[in-house]
């Protein structure tokens, strides 16, 4: 797909880089990913897209910063965490959980807060 000529833009979505296992093998599940990255940036194919997410975990954002043209980072955005909080928000009220529907409107409000807060950012 990458050496057809006349190609229309090709885009690799890569979800979730930081659960890819960092283990002691060598290299590592995820340090064969980011040299693949590597790799598939190094080709310079002006119609090749890459988009990678993942938690700004040191390994990754050291290694994707020197590959990148552009960088966005929701990680600590105030609408990231809003979108996290109406989401607890839905289920802790939902009617569909009849286990929490017994929950006192404190207990429900702590646990949105505490989900929303420890969420970091997912």
């Amino acid at each position: 797909m990458l050496t057809v000529r006349d190609r229309h833009p090709i885009y690799l979505i890569m979800d979730a880089l930081d659960e890819c296992p960092d283990t002691s093998e060598v290299p590592s599940p995820r340090n064969r990913i980011l040299q693949l990255l590597e790799e598939l940036a190094d080709l310079h194919i002006p119609s090749f897209r890459i988009c990678v997410t993942s938690r700004p975990e040191f390994d990754i954002r050291d290694f994707l910063e020197r590959l990148t043209s552009r960088q966005v980072s929701l990680h600590d955005q105030s609408g990231q965490k809003q979108d996290i909080a109406d989401y607890v928000r839905s289920v802790v009220y939902s009617k569909s959980e009849p286990f929490m529907r017994r929950w006192r409107k404190e207990d429900k409000e702590f646990v949105i807060e505490t989900l929303s807060d420890r969420a970091d950012g997912m």
